[in-house]
């Protein structure tokens, strides 16, 4: 690609050099563009600019004048000029004295030509550059957008594309997905400390910002190319897929417009790639979804449905572990909720494909997935679940998602009709809140209804599924909790017991009911003596009107334990 025509390189020109051009101010302005050459005597030439040209002249209108002078460099200033040139042959020293004396504050490259020239030889010398450069940009432009529109109609890869955008502007080119990672680069990686490699670690924090762009010349964000206060300067795009920033192209070298360009056009192809991608996983989610519904009432033989789930790309050579994978309920934000399960399945989809295995993939409903799970091949069930479940919980806030497991089954009717119970499962430990295995191994740690604030990282030991054996009765009175009938059923067990101040009493009813109505053990329990527990559980009896010692009694409280104050701390 050719350079721009600059003020520089005109005084290169041989009809220029024949003049004797002799610079006397604006030196830092050489390597201004030059849009256009314009020829004039006038005194108000400010008026006939656009900015950009270099102004030829004789300098009549100047005189001996550095007054003069002054003030038409300055008007060529103020108008944007890229500069001028003042042919003054030998018999003019005092204007070419004039015109040094006004030049001295100058910014603007002005230039005196020594000899005469024919200006006309000058303004078709440099015509023929900016119209031949103006030529071969429009020839360059044309071979990017057509290269980059071949790409994206032949669905290349990122890495194509990305190669192909490293190729033409000749540096590193790199690729950030949405959590700041490069996923791929292409091109020769110069600068100290650069990614070199998809998959590469970027700095902390540096996840794509959909709200701006980052404009040429500004450091990108998210690479890793050294010392911050060394970093070259680069070209940062946005890649965006229906309006929502997907990641970034980055070429961390060229801070030039080319850049810019090719950079704004790999982009392109990347989101119609991506859009490409996501309207095909999207197809493929609503024909599993559509029939993991059919299965509920599936009309035809074992062998059919076996045959159906294959076609759809299941692996069903073992046996199928169904999932319920629960979000956090969205009902006042529709667009919130649906972000949220498409983000699930794009990260579910991901973790299956990363541990080898298959699944199918449907809607549960506005806040949960319905998966059936094939592990590969030979590998433990136990492992791949394990390896799912961890790449989804993590992928999101603690808190935020939970995974409901129900019984592995050996063929997709089974294993279809075992949903109902993973769908069960994964409620019951949102409701609870479950996150952290308790030391005792009991299933949980803090399982309150408090709604207390969930930790801002992911426990090493946080669990990462739960079964039926996991949440059971607790479970259940979690997610009935909210019931009218329930609340009154816990308020007339436990009575006055629910007020404040009455947490020993509870303590006390709680702790009969863990050990199965033995004294001792609940005075153990409380760390107190026998007879200071028979004295309390007599006061509590009379108060509530039931023993303590009956087993039903005993029974009915627990229930309502559970629901008005929640499962106990281990």
């Amino acid at each position: 690609m050719s350079m721009l025509v600059t003020v520089r390189s005109v005084l290169n020109l041989p009809t220029v050099a024949a003049g004797h051009p002799e610079l006397i101010a604006g030196s830092e302005g050489l390597d201004a563009v030059v849009r256009w050459v314009h020829v004039s005597e006038q005194l108000r030439i400010a008026e006939l600019l656009q900015g950009g040209e270099l102004v030829l002249t004789t300098g009549l209108m100047i005189g001996a004048d550095p007054a003069a002078a002054a003030a038409q460099l300055a008007q060529l200033e103020r108008a944007g000029a890229a500069g001028v040139i003042v042919e003054l042959p030998p018999g003019r020293e005092p204007t070419r004295q004039a015109l040094r004396t006004a030049a001295a504050g100058a910014t603007l490259p002005v230039v005196i030509l020594h000899q005469r020239v024919r200006f006309v030889d000058i303004t078709e010398a440099v015509h023929r550059l900016i119209v031949a450069e103006q030529l071969e940009q429009l020839e360059a432009n044309r071979r990017i957008h057509e290269t980059f529109t071949d790409l994206a109609l032949s669905d290349a890869s990122p890495a194509q594309i990305v190669g192909a955008a490293a190729s033409m502007l000749g540096t590193a080119v790199l690729l950030e997905d949405p959590d700041g990672r490069v996923v791929e680069v292409a091109g020769a990686a110069t600068a100290p400390g650069a990614a070199t490699a998809p998959g590469a670690a970027t700095a902390p924090g540096t996840a794509p910002d959909p709200g701006a762009a980052t404009a040429p010349g500004t450091q990108p964000r998210g690479v890793d190319l050294g010392d911050p206060h060394q970093r070259a300067a680069g070209t940062a795009v946005l890649v965006s897929v229906r309006d929502s920033a997907w990641g970034r192209l980055l070429v961390p070298d060229r801070s030039d417009a080319t850049a810019l360009h090719v950079a704004e056009r790999a982009a392109q192809a990347l989101a119609l790639h991506l859009m490409a991608e996501r309207d095909a996983r999207d197809l493929a989610v609503l024909a599993q979804s559509a029939f993991l519904s059919e299965l509920a009432q599936w009309p035809g033989t074992d062998v059919q449905a076996e045959a159906r789930a294959a076609s759809l790309g299941l692996d069903s050579g073992g046996r199928l572990i169904p999932l319920s994978i629960r979000v956090p309920a969205r009902s006042d934000d529709p667009l919130a909720a649906t972000r949220a399960e498409r983000a699930l399945r794009e990260d579910l989809q991901r973790a299956v494909s990363k541990a080898g295995a298959t699944a199918l993939v449907g809607h549960a409903g506005s806040d949960a997935v319905a998966v059936l799970l094939a592990p590969g091949r030979g590998a433990p069930r136990g492992t791949t679940l394990d390896r799912v479940a961890r790449a989804v919980v993590t992928a999101a806030a603690p808190g935020e998602r939970w995974v409901g497991v129900g019984p592995a089954a050996g063929g997709v009717l089974e294993a279809a009709a075992n949903l109902a119970e993973a769908h069960h499962v994964a409620d019951a430990a949102r409701q609870l809140g479950a996150t952290l295995p308790d030391a005792a191994g009991s299933g949980f740690a803090t399982l309150s209804g408090s709604g207390g604030a969930a930790p801002h990282t992911h426990s090493p030991d946080a669990r990462l599924w739960f079964r039926a054996a996991d949440v059971r009765l607790p479970g259940l009175m979690a997610m009935l909790a909210s019931d009218p009938r329930c609340e009154r059923f816990a308020a007339s067990e436990l009575g006055s017991l629910l007020a404040t101040g009455r947490e020993q009493d509870l303590a006390l009813v709680r702790a009969l009911v863990e050990t199965g109505g033995s004294k001792q053990a609940a005075a153990t329990r409380l760390y107190l003596s026998r007879p200071a527990v028979y004295h309390r559980i007599s006061k509590v009896e009379d108060e509530l009107g039931i023993s303590l010692s009956d087993p039903a009694s005993l029974t009915s409280l627990a229930v309502a334990l559970l629901i008005a104050v929640g499962p106990h701390s281990a």
